[in-house]
């Protein structure tokens, strides 16, 4: 059973898909126990996950992880009434 969180009203796995799954297929998805995990089990667990990634992988993620930042920052100041 693949594991998974809600985060912003969107479910997303904690693990790679499994490879027969396509895109459209329809899936059950139903609420777990709340249960504990151990964070160096979760830290290992990241390591497993993020080990294959390349360098490339790691610049596009950087890169939108800081556009997300400035574009929150910029509907921050627009909330505000402050300048971009």
């Amino acid at each position: 059973m693949l594991k998974a969180i809600l985060r912003n009203g969107a479910i997303v796995p904690l693990e790679p898909l499994p490879t027969e799954w396509e895109e459209g297929a329809p899936l059950e998805v139903a609420k777990a126990s709340a249960g504990t995990m151990d964070i160096d089990a979760w830290a290992k667990m990241m390591d497993e996950l993020c080990a294959d990634s390349s360098a490339e992988d790691e610049e596009r993620m950087q890169a939108a992880i800081a556009e997300h930042r400035r574009q929150a920052k910029a509907q921050t100041r627009r909330e505000m009434g402050l300048p971009e």
